[in-house]
């Protein structure tokens, strides 16, 4: 059933969760304001060539993708969309920490790309990746609202 809200809504979360692979997170510039690294879903790149692999958040951003198109095929079992929406909203928080904490502060730093002269600054367009979380959770909403009213209706039967 495409065209329920919540099936179009999960459509929009795995198109942007695709989007997200694509798009830079950031650039490690020096003091002076030169680039030196950029940093994406799926490496830390100089100059266009790879430094460091960061797949493990490409790999989150995709799962959380082929999730939301699953769920949309699950119209006739609401409550397994319900969950499979609790794990994708799990998987996509771990895929923001990750992309937005855990490389920046610690691998990032661990090797010495991040110092006290090279900062981390994030691309604007980065804040998109939200979308995916409030459509699922919007999703969400539409589908136990689906459920109550199944619930009703076979109460009257």
């Amino acid at each position: 059933m495409i065209q329920r809200v919540q099936s179009l809504l999960l459509l929009v979360a795995a198109a942007v969760a695709i989007a997200v692979l694509f798009i830079p997170i950031g650039n490690i510039i020096d003091a002076t304001g030169f680039s030196l690294y950029q940093y994406d879903a799926f490496s830390l790149k100089k100059e266009g060539v790879g430094v460091m692999s960061t797949l493990y958040i490409a790999l989150l951003w995709g799962v959380s993708a082929i999730l939301s198109l699953v769920t949309i095929f699950m119209f006739k079992n609401r409550a397994l969309q319900v969950r499979l929406n609790g794990i994708n909203m799990l998987v996509m928080l771990a895929a923001l920490v990750t992309m937005l904490y855990i490389y920046p502060n610690f691998v990032f730093e661990k090797r010495q790309f991040v110092t006290s002269s090279a900062v981390l600054n994030f691309n604007r367009l980065i804040l998109i990746s939200l979308v995916p979380a409030v459509s699922l959770y919007l999703a969400n909403m539409f589908i136990k609202k689906d459920e109550k009213k199944v619930r009703a209706a076979d109460r009257l039967r």
